[in-house]
């Protein structure tokens, strides 16, 4: 142990869940020479190759993989065994955090939360970010402190998702549409176009209300797609046009709109939402706080 350093295995941790010099130096703010001197010390120190160099990146060996499933339960408690408790007074921290949401969730929980933040923390500069593509790499790196989305996501193991509660999906579509039904069925769809509200990273790729229509024999037509829920909500005020959305998000809107029950044959997405931080940060005063205080809100909400 005494030619081992610590920051080593840092290295190693990292590399065993990205499998990639360049995207482990990102993450780890170092070069990617530094990096491939860090596994050059590796090498030596445990009489391995550990990583074997691919087309697709890095393969590791058996000795590593067996070496990663060990590792960071490990570190965990090392790190944990030498932290020392802070004192955190968000009366009188005057810093900036950056929280970043679902934008379904977003609607219904951020007014809440900045409520609840703003009046335990008067001086805090909070920035309410959407969820992204690139939202769990700004965790890891410390930029944003804490996410919100839908659980689970398949995410690296230096991050924690943390279960806060079950939603639910509906439709919903103006007060005045054609459309009056208390249960949405599947034949329903094909008489009226749908409008999507895109969350970059979550449903960017995959219409989770198309390919579940698809599945029953319904080809439905999207006329609207869009990152901006308030050009959706004012488009489907103005057309015939039905969203599938969050049911605690139209809990919110249900005096300018109509809500749908969703046929239960139709296949929904998973509708239980999580918190989600950064391993390492998991006993930082200020985001623990920040944790609490989202989970006291949704407790709120859900009661």
């Amino acid at each position: 142990m005494s030619q081992l350093d610590l920051n080593l295995l840092k290295v190693f941790r990292v590399l065993i869940e990205v499998k990639n010099t360049r995207k482990a130096a990102e993450i780890l703010h170092l070069s990617q020479p530094a990096v491939s001197r860090a596994l050059r010390r590796l090498r030596d120190y445990f009489g391995d190759e550990l990583f074997v160099r691919t087309a697709h990146g890095l393969e590791p060996t058996s000795k590593a993989l067996v070496i990663g499933s060990r590792l960071p339960e490990a570190m965990d408690q090392l790190f944990e065994a030498l932290h020392v408790e802070e004192e955190f007074d968000p009366y009188l921290y005057s810093g900036k955090v950056t929280i970043a949401v679902n934008g379904f969730i977003a609607h219904w929980l951020v007014p809440p939360l900045i409520k609840m933040l703003t009046e335990r923390a008067p001086n805090m500069e909070i920035y309410m970010a959407d969820w992204e593509e690139s939202t769990p790499d700004q965790i890891i790196d410390g930029e944003i402190q804490l996410a919100i989305n839908y659980f689970p996501l398949e995410l690296t193991k230096q991050l924690i998702q943390e279960r806060l509660g079950t939603d639910d999906f509906v439709v919903l579509c103006r007060k005045e549409h054609p459309l009056q039904k208390e249960v949405i069925q599947v034949e329903d769809f094909l008489k009226y176009p749908l409008a999507s509200h895109i969350v970059p990273g979550w449903n960017e790729t995959k219409n989770f209300a198309v390919d579940a229509l698809r599945k029953l024999g319904c080809q439905p037509q999207v006329q609207l797609s869009s990152s901006k829920m308030n050009i959706i909500l004012r488009s489907l005020e103005l057309t015939d046009m039905l969203l599938p959305c969050s049911k605690l998000l139209a809990a919110t809107l249900s005096d300018r709109f109509r809500v749908l029950k969703i046929d239960p044959k139709l296949e929904q997405p998973s509708s239980e939402f999580a918190l989600i931080y950064a391993n390492k940060s998991r006993r930082n005063p200020l985001d623990e706080w920040l944790q609490q205080c989202v989970i006291d809100c949704v407790f709120g909400k859900l009661r």
